[in-house]
């Protein structure tokens, strides 16, 4: 987006618009264009959740909030809404596994290979995900994020969460990250701009205009905006947040003998890894 397109903000003489956050989302960026578009600064609200909202998130005139898949922000449904909500993307899901694991030194891992490690069930495995290994005694089930991330850390098993918050939970030094790929694609997270109903002003609609990509050039439809469907100038405000592809390292001519024998040798490391993680399951 050129920044000379980015819609001009009106003045708040109230003091600076509030966005709150939660974890494992990037507001910086819509900051840095809401300065630029408005010369006013955009004060950036962490609240300590990874889905929905807190008390803390009260006072803030925008939230950026994650939601389970398929599910809308609190108070955003008919017939009783409270808030408007607006979808900006879905997220990837990853894999969780110990530093230490076999599979730890992969870049990804595809969605029929989950079946060889051991899922650990917790309060925010998606009910669209494979099945994880449910508690001999219910007790036992770790109470949030951190608590699955602590047993993963143990070599308890694995845990599946949204690619970016796993990213910003886990610890490099105990876990390893390996975004999931392939089909059928699971199921992701929601990230939705919300905001109540009663602070639908100009202000707030600027800002999450600037949050969908609006520029001063595209039309804005009246009701798709605020409830994420596409709008009349064509935009689709949910993009689906993919890992980047790591870069490519230079290798041998396609079709090659030199080709043929890198493939098979990480086709065969692959599969050497995938047997050692098998044997590891069972001895369990």
């Amino acid at each position: 987006m050129n920044d000379a397109e980015l819609p001009s903000a009106p003045a708040d003489d109230t003091g600076a618009l509030r966005l709150g956050f939660t974890r494992g989302t990037a507001p910086s960026k819509w900051a840095k264009r809401w300065e630029r578009a408005s010369g006013d600064p955009l004060e950036l609200v962490p609240v300590e959740t990874a889905f929905g909202r807190k008390a803390e998130a009260q006072g803030v005139d925008v939230m950026l909030e994650r939601t389970r898949a398929g599910q809308r922000p609190e108070g955003s449904s008919e017939p009783d809404r409270s808030r408007h909500a607006m979808l900006l993307y879905t997220e990837a899901v990853a894999l969780v596994v110990p530093a230490d694991h076999e599979l730890a030194e992969s870049s990804e891992i595809s969605v029929g290979d989950l079946e060889l490690v051991p899922l650990l069930d917790h309060p925010d495995h998606f009910p669209q995900w494979p099945a994880a290994r449910s508690w001999e005694d219910p007790s036992w089930m770790p109470t949030g994020v951190k608590a699955a991330l602590e047993l993963v850390a143990t070599g308890a098993g694995a845990i599946l969460l949204p690619l970016p918050l796993a990213r910003h939970l886990s610890d490099k030094r105990a876990h390893a990250v390996l975004p999931v790929t392939g089909e059928p694609e699971l199921a992701g997270s929601g990230i939705w701009a919300s905001w109540d109903v009663d602070r639908d002003a100009a202000d707030v609609q600027q800002l999450v205009g600037i949050m969908r990509g609006r520029t001063a050039r595209s039309s804005r439809p009246a009701a798709a905006a605020a409830d994420g469907r596409t709008g009349a100038d064509g935009t689709k405000p949910a993009k689906q947040a993919r890992p980047k592809p790591a870069a490519k390292k230079a290798g041998p001519k396609p079709g090659s003998r030199g080709a043929q024998l890198a493939a098979a040798k990480e086709k065969a490391e692959r599969a050497k890894a995938l047997r050692r993680a098998e044997k590891k399951r069972k001895r369990r």
